[in-house]
């Protein structure tokens, strides 16, 4: 019984060690980060075309945590966090993996460019070396600077 333990504990040792399931789990949750967030950029610039403007309200910052007056749902592709009607582009509005108030979305649009952002965990170095003003947050759009740190 001894010698199973002892060799279940070096097992579970050795996973921790060579495998490390935390960042894993960051990993993970970051690659869905940056899929959503290039989701969400082809979905506005989509939108755009189609409609000669930008989704939502202008220099109306949304984060994917609070549900807009008038929303039913975060994730509606119709009225979701995004206050707009983005069905023929998305299914779903994603949100983050976590969304907290630590980890969100965030979005802003001022009529002549958009901002979209989020917290990585395991790809640091994609917030500092992504064009942006705010090197604690992952940014994408076309006017990186709406969004102040």
């Amino acid at each position: 019984m001894v010698v199973v333990l002892t060799l279940l504990l070096i097992l579970i040792v050795l996973i921790n060690v060579f495998v490390d399931p935390l960042s894993q789990m960051k990993k993970s949750r970051d690659e869905k980060r940056l899929t959503d967030m290039s989701t969400l950029d082809r979905a506005i610039n989509e939108f755009l075309l189609d409609n000669g403007r930008y989704p939502d309200l202008e220099d109306n910052l949304r984060v994917s945590t609070t549900l807009p007056s008038g929303s039913l749902n975060l994730n509606n592709s119709n009225l979701g966090w995004i206050y707009d009607d983005l069905s023929s582009y998305l299914d779903k509005q994603p949100t983050d993996p976590i969304n907290d108030s630590d980890y969100f979305y965030s979005y802003i649009q001022v009529g002549t460019g958009y901002e979209i952002n989020a917290v990585l965990e395991y790809y640091i170095e994609a917030m500092v070396d992504d064009g942006g003003n705010d090197p604690s947050v992952y940014e994408v759009g076309n006017s990186l600077n709406l969004i102040s740190p």
